[in-house]
């Protein structure tokens, strides 16, 4: 989602970037599956609002450290207080008064979950099922393109890989090395599949309202297990040759570090914190939280300097 923090180039994708991507695929896939394509793009612009700085590394290190107190970070839980708690936008009312269903796309478009009035298994709407898969679209054709334009690998080196040796043998032969063509043409690709395999499970599963996808136990907006099998392949390959490389380690293990000392420096002096938080009511580990996750890598980066 961001591999490459903003500090070591200006044209790889950053947090804001990638949830414009979220949402234009999301509308994409709403469309061609009649769905409605403005909660997909509601639920895709507010999936990761709840990430601290150096991206899923940075969640990481977060949720260690509030481990330590015997609470978890997750962002799709954050990303609830940031829409319900933090934004102020009404003078009599707390939050953004999102729908619903927005806020249930956000806290689980990933997962299925359980509801306490409930004897089953909730299975998340087909909108939110969409974002999560949009979301993977996004990252993964992403990631390949800034693979290549960081040098971690090669054009060629991606024809080892099924979905993207075949994206490039339809390309015309003055496109095949031609690396925005490629990506152009992998992600049509994976939106075509998905969609075909997605209105064949609406038709196998008989979903004709939202009660049917509530009580289904298997993901509707998915794959076909073959093709995700070469889904899942590009993604150990990003793995190794570009989340693995030295250099991205080195940028990972360096903004868990700086997220590590600004937690522990800011236990030790709250009175550092905003005075919006020194004023709440929370547990100070929660406002810490709070106040780091809400924080830009370079803001982070300088803070304790």
């Amino acid at each position: 989602m961001q591999v490459v923090s903003p500090g070591h180039g200006d044209h790889f994708r950053n947090r804001l970037t990638h949830t414009l991507e979220v949402a234009q695929i999301s509308r994409d896939l709403a469309r061609q599956l009649r769905l409605n394509e403005d909660l997909a793009e509601a639920v895709a612009l507010a999936h990761d609002l709840g990430h601290p700085p150096f991206g899923h590394s940075g969640e990481t290190a977060l949720d260690n450290k509030m481990k330590t107190f015997s609470r978890d970070f997750e962002h799709n839980e954050q990303s609830l207080r940031v829409v319900e708690v933090f934004e102020k936008r009404y003078s009599n009312f707390r939050g953004l008064n999102l729908t619903y269903e927005v806020l249930e796309g956000m806290q689980k478009h990933s997962t299925f979950f359980d509801r306490p009035d409930a004897e089953f298994i909730y299975s998340p709407h087909l909108e939110s099922q969409l974002v999560d898969i949009a979301d993977e679209i996004a990252y993964l054709s992403a990631d390949i393109e800034d693979g290549l334009r960081g040098r971690f690998f090669t054009i060629d080196d991606l024809d080892s890989l099924e979905i993207c040796r075949e994206a490039r043998t339809s390309l015309e032969d003055s496109e095949k090395n031609f690396r925005s063509a490629l990506i152009r043409r992998i992600m049509r690709n994976l939106i075509l599949e998905l969609v075909q395999n997605s209105r064949e499970n609406i038709a196998k599963f008989e979903i004709k309202k939202l009660e049917h996808v509530q009580k289904c136990s298997s993901k509707i907006i998915a794959f076909s297990d073959d093709f995700f099998a070469g889904f899942l392949a590009v993604k150990d390959f990003l793995m190794k040759k570009y989340y693995s490389a030295p250099i991205i380690r080195r940028a990972t293990d360096e903004g868990q570090k700086i997220i590590s000392n600004i937690f522990d420096y800011l236990i030790k002096n709250p009175a550092k914190l905003p005075e919006y938080l020194q004023k709440n009511d929370d547990p100070l580990e929660v406002k810490v939280c709070d106040y780091i996750a809400g924080m830009t890598d370079n803001f982070a980066r300088e803070f304790l300097k």
